[in-house]
């Protein structure tokens, strides 16, 4: 089990400020922890390959649509006029500095 001494210097190190109280029941579950770990290294994983990720699927991105760019007129202007306010060729919103 780790001592008080233990879960001071790992609350100090995570800029925690715990009572005493609180170092005796995080001593005792900080330890149930890596009690658990300790369990968890006595699995055989000899015919178990690495893994690198949690899944085998890949990352599906689409290709970006040329047709679609901001600098084109007619395409800029279809998104303005879809925004609740604008003013010119700006998005107008409510100001947050005072």
């Amino acid at each position: 089990m780790l001592s008080k001494k233990e879960v001071k210097k790992i609350s100090e190190l995570a800029r925690l400020g715990i009572s005493e109280e609180e170092k005796e029941k995080f001593a005792e579950d900080l330890s149930s922890v890596l009690g658990y770990i300790n369990k968890l290294s006595e699995v055989n994983v000899e015919k178990v390959e690495p893994m690198t990720g949690g899944t085998n699927l890949e990352s599906v991105v689409r290709k970006d649509d040329d047709s679609k760019d901001i600098s084109d007129p007619k395409m800029r202007e279809e998104i303005l006029t879809a925004a609740p306010n604008r003013q010119d060729d700006y998005f107008k919103v409510p100001s947050i500095l005072k």
